[in-house]
This record gives structure tokens, sequence and C-alpha cells, in this order.
């Protein structure tokens, strides 16, 4: 009977025991293995940028008026004064063959000389913070005793655009 009873209180123990791990082990299971689930909306609209250039009249360079300037403005905002939303940076092209053919030309922004390198300029930036205008002139000079009537060459100007990165 002792025996017995001894038999039986191992085998209480042996099952507390294997209860308590099998506690354990099942507490840190279900605690160690969450799932969440979060839905995020936004409503958002995305920023306007706004560039605009305004062209001048067209020039005409021949052997009577071997002189021009072509003006022309690059801006911030529309015509119903809406400024762009996000900052702007923008830098100036100009193809053309023309330079082996005795004509020069020579850009100023707001009346200040701008070095051209490789048919483009450096970039400039337009802000969203209030209107601004950039005003341009391109001087046309012709050098050269060569006919005028053998170039038959264009100028074109671009204006490349592009959203100003924001340094983090």
């Amino acid at each position: 009977m002792k025996e017995k009873l001894k038999n039986r209180k191992k085998e209480i123990s042996i099952i507390f025991i294997i209860a308590i791990i099998l506690i354990f082990f099942f507490s840190g299971f279900s605690m160690g293995k969450g799932y969440s689930k979060n839905d995020i909306n936004g409503v958002a609209e995305i920023a306007k940028p706004i560039i605009q250039v305004e062209n001048g009249s067209s020039l005409e360079i021949n052997n009577e008026n071997d002189e021009g300037i072509y003006e022309f403005k690059v801006k911030n905002y529309n015509e119903q004064e809406q400024t762009t939303e996000v900052d702007m940076e923008y830098y100036i092209e100009i193809l053309n063959d023309l330079e082996n053919l005795g004509i020069e030309i020579k850009l100023l922004k707001n009346d200040e000389e701008i070095e051209i390198k490789e048919n483009k300029t450096d970039k400039f930036v337009l802000t969203k913070e209030g209107m601004q205008q950039d005003n341009y002139k391109l001087e046309i000079k012709y050098n050269n005793n060569t006919d005028m009537e053998d170039i038959v060459e264009q100028l074109q100007i671009k204006v490349h655009s592009e959203q100003k990165q924001e340094v983090l």
C-alpha cells in the first residue's frame, strides 16, 4: 500500500511537471507568434509643378541686320497666377551649329551674363515661395563675310526642368 501510494505520488508529480512544461511551452509559443494588421488610408493630391516659358517674338538676322536680341521669360506661375507647389530646377540648352559660321551668342539672365558650357547653362531654381520670373536675353551677332543666304540653320532654345530634390 505504501508502494502504491508512493507510485501514485510519482505519477501525479510527473503529470504535474509535464503539465507545467506544456503550459510554459504553449504560452511562450502563443505569445511569440502574435499577428497584427494595420490598414493606413491616406488622401493626398500630387503637388502641381508649374514652370512657364514665355517666348518673345521671332528674330531674323540677315546681311542687313547682323545683330539681334531675343527675349524670353521663365516663370513659376501660370496665367491664373497660381504658383508652383514644389521647388523646380531648370537649365537652358541652346542648340546650334552656328559657331563655326561666325555667329556669336551671349545669354543674359536679369541683365547678368551667364556662362554656357557645352550648349547648356548651370541649373537655376524656381521656388514655391511667391511668384518668380527670370528674364532672359539672347544676344546674337553675325561676324562673318559669308553670304547669309547660305545659312539655313536655326537656333533652338530649350528649357529643361525637374522637381528639385530635397535633401533629408
